[in-house]
Formats: C-alpha cells, sequence, structure tokens
C-alpha cells in the first residue's frame, strides 16, 4: 500500500533518539489518527486531534507514528519531528485489516486507539479510549448493524487492551457495570477545551437572530432536540415578551430525517444551521445568550466546556456525565420532563443575576479542565 508523510524517511521506525535523562525508556508509539483528520469533526474527532496536538507539545522523547486512510489535512504539517504520518488506503474494516497488517509488519512499542475500534492484531501495550456506552441505554437509535459493531468493537476493545481510558467518571461506570471490567485497568481522562480569540465579525453571525438560545450538538434521537423544540414552543406561547429563538447547529446524524421536520415546521422560532467551521462554531456559541445540552446520554458533553470558555451560561441534562462535567456551573433539568426543561431555560433568560453568577461559576470550572491535562494524563497512561 502506498505510504506518505511529511518528511522524507526510509523505514516506519525513526533512528534512534540519544538515552532520556530518567529511567524511561524511549517508546515508538502508534496512534490511530483517522479520526483527526475527518473534515467534519463531532466530539470524538476534536478530542483526537486535540490530543495529537498536545502530546506534540508535550512530548518530545518518544516517536509516534500517525495512521492514516486518508490525506492528512493542513494541520498535519506543524508537528514536530518526532512525529511521522503514515497514509494507508483501505476500503473497508481499515482499522481491523489494514492497521492489524501494519503493525504485524512494523512492530511498535505501544498503540493508542481514540476511538473503541481495536485492530485484530496490535501490541501488547495497546490502549483504547472509551467515549459512552450510548447504545446500551438508548439501543433504539442506532441502526441494528452499527449496535453490534459497537458491542463487538468495545468487548474486543476492553479484553484486549493492557489499559483503557474513559473520557468520565460516567463512562468508567458504565464499563465496569456492562463488562465487569476491573476499576484498576480503566483511568479517568478529561477532556478539554479550545481557549481560541473569538472573531465576531464573522459573516455567518450576519445570518443569526439578534438573542438567541443555542443548542449544538448532531442531529439524532438521543440528542433530545424534539424535546428541546417543545420546551422551547412552550416558553415562547408563555413567555412571548421574549424576542429570542432557538439556533440549531449540527450535522444530520443517523434517524435525522424526522428531526427535521420538527424543525421545519417550527422554523418560526428556530433557525437551522448545518455543520460549520471552527471558527464560525466558536463565534455563535460567543454570540448566544444560553446553550441547552438536552441529550438523553452523554459520555462527556464537550459543548459544556465550550460554553464556559464562551461566557456563556448552560443548562443541560441531570445525567450521565453531565452534573461531572459542569458541576455547579449549570441549571439541570431532567431531559424527559419538558416542563422542567422550560422552566429551566426560562430561569436563565429572565433573571440575570443567575445567568452572570452560571458564567462566573463556569470560568471557575475551566480550571479542572485543559487539554494539556489531558494530554499528560493520556502520557502517564502509555508510559506505566
Amino acid at each position: 500500500m502506498p505510504t506518505s508523510r511529511l518528511k522524507p524517511q526510509q523505514t516506519t521506525r525513526p533512528l534512534p533518539l540519544p538515552e532520556p535523562t530518567n529511567n524511561i525508556p524511549l517508546m515508538l508509539i502508534g496512534i490511530e489518527a483517522e479520526r483527526a483528520n475527518l473534515s467534519q469533526k463531532t466530539g470524538v474527532e476534536h478530542y483526537a486531534k486535540q490530543l495529537i496536538l498536545h502530546l506534540a507539545r508535550l512530548d518530545r522523547k518518544n516517536r509516534y507514528i500517525l495512521y492514516l486512510r486518508t490525506k492528512p489535512e493542513g494541520w498535519f504539517l506543524s508537528l514536530p519531528e518526532n512525529f511521522t504520518v503514515k497514509v494507508m488506503p483501505f476500503p473497508i474494516f481499515w482499522t481491523q485489516l489494514r492497521l492489524s497488517w501494519e503493525v504485524l509488519r512494523h512492530p511498535i512499542d505501544a498503540l493508542l486507539i481514540p476511538a473503541s475500534a481495536m485492530p485484530l492484531i496490535h501490541p501488547k501495550r495497546s490502549f483504547v479510549t472509551i467515549h459512552d456506552l450510548a447504545w446500551r441505554y438508548y439501543p433504539e437509535t442506532f441502526t441494528r448493524f452499527n449496535r453490534w459493531f459497537l458491542e463487538y468493537s468495545t468487548k474486543f476493545a476492553i479484553k484486549a487492551a493492557r489499559g483503557i481510558i474513559a473520557v468520565s467518571r460516567s463512562t468508567k461506570n458504565d464499563l465496569v457495570r456492562f463488562y465487569g471490567v476491573k476499576k484498576e485497568k480503566v483511568t479517568v481522562v478529561h477532556h478539554g477545551y479550545e481557549n481560541k480569540i473569538i472573531n465576531n465579525k464573522l459573516n455567518i453571525l450576519n445570518s443569526l437572530p439578534e438573542k438567541y438560545v443555542l443548542f449544538l450538538s448532531t442531529l439524532q434521537p438521543r440528542k433530545n432536540l424534539e424535546g428541546l423544540i417543545d420546551a422551547f414552543r412552550g416558553l415562547k406561547e408563555e413567555c412571548p415578551e421574549l424576542p429570542h429563538k432557538l439556533v440549531v447547529v449540527g450535522k444530520p446524524g443517523w434517524k435525522f430525517e424526522k428531526i427535521l421536520e420538527k424543525i421545519e415546521k417550527n422554523k418560526d422560532i428556530v433557525a437551522y444551521l448545518n455543520h460549520v467551521s471552527d471558527p464560525d462554531r466558536l463565534a455563535i456559541m460567543a454570540g448566544a445568550e444560553l446553550l441547552v445540552l438536552p441529550s438523553f446520554y452523554e459520555g462527556f458533553g464537550m459543548q459544556i466546556l465550550e460554553a464556559f470558555a464562551a461566557g456563556v451560561p448552560v443548562a443541560t441534562s441531570k445525567i450521565s456525565s453531565m452534573p461531572e462535567v459542569a458541576g455547579e456551573a449549570a441549571v439541570y433539568f431532567d431531559p424527559k420532563n419538558i416542563t422542567e426543561m422550560k422552566n429551566a431555560i426560562k430561569s436563565v433568560l429572565l433573571d440575570k443575576s443567575l445567568a452572570e453568577s452560571l458564567k462566573e461559576k463556569g470560568q471557575i470550572r475551566l480550571k479542572d479542565f485543559s487539554w494539556e491535562k489531558c494530554a499528560k494524563e493520556t502520557l502517564e497512561v502509555l508510559e506505566r
């Protein structure tokens, strides 16, 4: 299979580096990086990209190989000398088959899989990140094939991996509950957030209402957008003086057709934008008066941290990982209770002191999360 890399190299294994000053031996670490290379990124893809970028800033002693199926995005060009990109095209089951063949032919010291699916052949020091077990809670929101694949790949990964990274205590508890994983095998490593300068002069902002509540997620049933639209409709009927609209940002997921129909029927109060660029997403977040995350289940809920960073108050479901991430810096509701959701939204929009308090608490809460911390704790797992 053809390969490409960012700098000339004759072999997969780079030339040896000088001996380290500490007692930790140098390693050749492989990372399945195709997730980080997707143009339209959701939470898992953002995690993979930020983890790679911050490992590159943190670790100059180990060597890394980033395995890709497709041509690398431009940001791979910024990676330092100890990072190599290897492109390996393959039509189907790329991780299970092509990556297996690669690590068999060119052995590595450790392998990190950022999203569940482990290659059939892998080194003894293999590690996997598990983000959520949503199909266990809401199987009806997944296709039959997806349920089978997620169940099979997760069972295989947790058995094959030397160590498991869970993105929240909620996910760790689920792994112990559903699969009997030993607690000591699972390390919780939280996501970070992007603290970027926000451009408030982007053209996309001209298409948005002056005041809006924001929903930012993939359009699929377990994200509970339909429930949010019902709650927002009830709020507008109860408080017609509120000028706010509901802005929905997210690419279509599975079973999205019914959700789009709901949006169309409520277009007098709902504005929909398909998947947007990262700068646009951050600008849209910063312009919101409230972020609502009404999901029935989330492995982490990265949008919460993005809202905190943008100085936007949050109302979210009081289940799974959301309270773990938001702490005391959010208003909570039962996602199955439309009235409770409506009242939570209303409380923030009508009570300015509450909104300001949530913003302040969000800034404090952010101090517990960073991509630097995520990369450092991940590297500690890899070097055990």
